[in-house]
């Protein structure tokens, strides 16, 4: 016969002012498993009640676990020797008044009885605890059935990313995978769980989702397939950690492309989403839909090329998440599309209309290459887009020489001056963003051909914008010698060796940094595999290097100084 208690205190437990362990006490308390104590279960010898009154605890080895158990006034439990942040045993905590177990590395605080956290984060892990009549201490090993294992996990993976507990998010993911559970499915709840906690919509740890997963795909290394699961769980907490929910409309209205586009474009989220509600209610799939996304999106020069690849990074998304994620991707993108910064209607960018009207009228097919493109403001090189549109591969061809041409030529001085204005601020996404944009424009355009003015424009504003930031110094280094470029090595083996070195090990401490050399170096892949024969070749293959090697400055305190100082004296 043994002697068990079910969940919670021992009803004949009285408040007391000794130590939590009591070595004449004898009741048993089960842990939080779904295992009565009573009944089934993996049951083992651990001790004997005897040599456990000896000092109140005593570490087991079962089942090929380190247990702990102890002996308190409300009865025995038993948890985990390993203390789920770090792993110092919790043999060599404090057990104090009420149970609570301290591990004292970290100074992590866990109530025995319920097996939370006081103090800290990861949960601790317990087991039913039965003595039999001749006071033979046993354990139930068995674990919780998966499907309450992973709700668990992924309950305790919103805590982490509500707290951007970038290492607890890693040990929560790799839980999952000790269950045998696909950690995807974590991928998926944090996509839903934070997609309201995005004030303004969509933001770079979606596309960057995409790009990790797709080259978590190449990787063999346990440790490297979750150290990017991580950087996508990371990110997406980083973007939306301690934020209030931004809650979106639960009004659904009858799909129609015109109303979306509509409101949209009078930044009437409520109504957007309200359609997109009932498009998903009435099952149209992502494919039904993207055209008016890339519509919208295209239409203005926007959010400096976010809005397209955005859309352009939801199909490869859902590819591998599934469909059911549709919704917590699609309402954060139409927030976004409802929110950008349409930097078409200020002065330098004001052109990006201008030709765009009566365009069919006026587009013409002369043959262009990226040096006609070199050195030109914005209206220029628009006008010039126009004068070669017709042809809209050889113009595309060009604009992407260009556009590699200049990341390759990038002035890195300017990110370190001092007396720049406000607002003036560059670095490298100034110029890099022209070749992401340019990927995600030509993708959606080869779907939707009508596109591609609209497109091959927003590649236009790019080049103009980035004219003043170029190092025209016939004298500057030769980067393709000094790289290696041009040689036997091929352009995957340079490409690959970029992301493990500088993405996957990137060492930054944010998450822009690594998101967006891993998209470039996407990019690079993609357009190389694409054309290869390309005539910017090395121009971006050099550009690409120079960007994921070269410093990134992300915050200058004498120039935000200067221009504080500078701008507050205007006011």
């Amino acid at each position: 016969m043994t002697t068990s208690v079910q969940p919670g205190k021992n009803p004949d437990a009285k408040p007391s002012q000794e130590p939590c362990f009591n070595p004449a006490v004898t009741g048993v308390v089960p842990s939080d498993s779904a295992t009565d104590a009573a009944s089934g279960g993996d049951w083992q010898v651990a001790t004997t009640l005897a040599e456990l009154s000896q000092t109140g605890r005593k570490l087991v080895r079962i089942s090929g676990r380190q247990v702990a158990i102890f002996q308190t006034e409300n009865g025995l439990y038993a948890c985990n020797n390993r203390c789920p942040h770090e792993g110092f045993p919790l043999m060599e905590g404090t057990l104090a008044q009420g149970c609570v177990l301290t591990c004292n590395w970290h100074n992590w605080k866990f109530d025995l009885e319920s097996g939370d956290t006081l103090v800290g984060g990861d949960k601790l892990r317990r087991y039913p605890v039965r003595v039999t009549d001749d006071g033979v201490v046993e354990l139930d090993m068995t674990d919780p059935p998966q499907d309450q294992q992973r709700d668990e996990i992924l309950s305790n993976l919103d805590v982490a990313l509500h707290e951007h507990d970038y290492d607890r998010l890693c040990r929560e993911l790799a839980r999952l995978e000790m269950i045998g559970v696909n950690p995807l499915a974590a991928i998926k709840s944090a996509f839903a769980l934070r997609m309201d906690r995005f004030e303004y919509g969509t933001t770079h740890a979606m596309p960057g989702a995409a790009d990790w997963l797709a080259y978590r795909e190449e990787l063999s290394d346990d440790y490297e397939r979750l150290a990017s699961l991580a950087e996508i769980v990371g990110h997406i907490a980083w973007d939306s950690s301690y934020r209030p929910v931004y809650p979106f409309t639960s009004d659904v209205a009858d799909w129609s492309e015109p109303e979306f586009s509509r409101a949209v474009e009078a930044e009437d989220e409520n109504t957007a989403v309200a359609l997109v509600r009932g498009a998903m209610a009435a099952g149209l799939s992502w494919e039904e839909l993207r055209p008016a996304f890339a519509r919208c999106a295209m239409r203005h020069y926007a959010g400096f090329g976010h809005s397209v690849i955005y859309v352009s990074k939801v199909a490869p998304l859902l590819a591998a998440l599934g469909a059911d994620a549709l919704e917590s991707l699609l309402l954060p993108l139409t927030r976004h599309l409802c929110t950008v910064t349409r930097e078409d209607l200020i002065p330098e960018f004001r052109a990006f209309h201008v030709v765009r009207k009566d365009w069919d009228n006026l587009v013409g097919s002369d043959p262009v290459t990226k040096d006609d493109f070199l050195g030109l403001p914005v209206a220029r090189v628009l006008a010039r887009v126009r004068r070669s549109a017709g042809d809209v591969h050889g113009c595309y061809h060009a604009l992407l020489g260009a556009a590699a041409w200049q990341v390759r030529h990038f002035d890195e001085s300017v990110m370190y001056r001092t007396n720049m204005p406000i607002g003036t601020n560059v670095n490298w996404l100034d110029v890099t963003h022209a070749l992401t944009t340019a990927q995600a424009v030509r993708e959606l355009a080869t779907e939707m051909p009508e596109l591609w003015a609209d497109g091959l424009l927003q590649i236009g504003c790019f080049i103009g914008r980035n004219v003043k930031y170029m190092n025209t110094d016939p004298d500057q280094p030769d980067h393709a010698a000094s790289l290696g470029i041009g040689g036997d090595q091929e352009d995957e083996t340079i490409l690959r060796d970029l992301l493990r070195e500088r993405v996957l090990n990137h060492g930054c401490s944010d998450y822009i940094e690594p998101v967006h050399r891993l998209k470039t170096i996407m990019m690079a892949r993609a357009e190389l595999a694409a054309f290869p024969d390309a005539p910017w070749r090395e121009d971006l293959l050099v550009a690409v290097h120079r960007y994921v090697n070269g410093e990134f400055p992300r915050r200058r305190a004498v120039r935000i100084a200067y221009q504080s100082m500078s701008f507050v004296g205007r006011e």
